[in-house]
């Protein structure tokens, strides 16, 4: 009895497909590839919300600079989360010439408020607008 070898050619399972480790290098370029775009993304909208916040701060000085040059009573020395409030619910100047007329900001949620505080500076006679932020004269 004679055996005869077969010309069966054995192939390689991994040559139509990807190998694990290709499929693991794949993972992790995409993976990397999404942290960066998450990361863009995060610090685009941190600069949205910086710029609301700017420009709601920009407002409440500005109603705080009206209200006082009308003459308001408004300040709370020391408190500028008072002071705020006060423009919030809004304040009338007694006397001159705008004598009964109101004072007061647009309608913010608390969150707004507290995000404007942070470009807001209190002095002694009125609320001043800080671009950078800073609470300095």
């Amino acid at each position: 009895m004679t055996t005869t070898v077969s010309n069966f050619q054995k192939t390689c399972p991994s040559a139509s497909g990807l190998s694990l480790l290709e499929l693991l290098i794949t993972i992790c370029i995409l993976a990397v590839v999404t942290n960066i775009a998450l990361m863009a993304m995060g610090s685009a909208r941190q600069g949205a919300e910086d710029q609301k916040d700017k420009r709601n701060a920009q407002e409440i000085a500005n109603v705080a600079a009206m209200a006082n040059a009308a003459g308001a009573s408004f300040i709370v020395p020391g408190d500028e989360k008072a002071t705020i409030e006060n423009l919030r619910t809004g304040t009338t100047p007694a006397t001159g010439a705008f004598g009964g007329r109101l004072f007061r900001i647009s309608n913010m949620q608390d969150a707004e408020i507290i995000g404007a505080m942070r470009f807001l500076a209190l002095n002694n006679t009125d609320l001043q607008y800080r671009m950078d932020g800073s609470s300095g004269p």
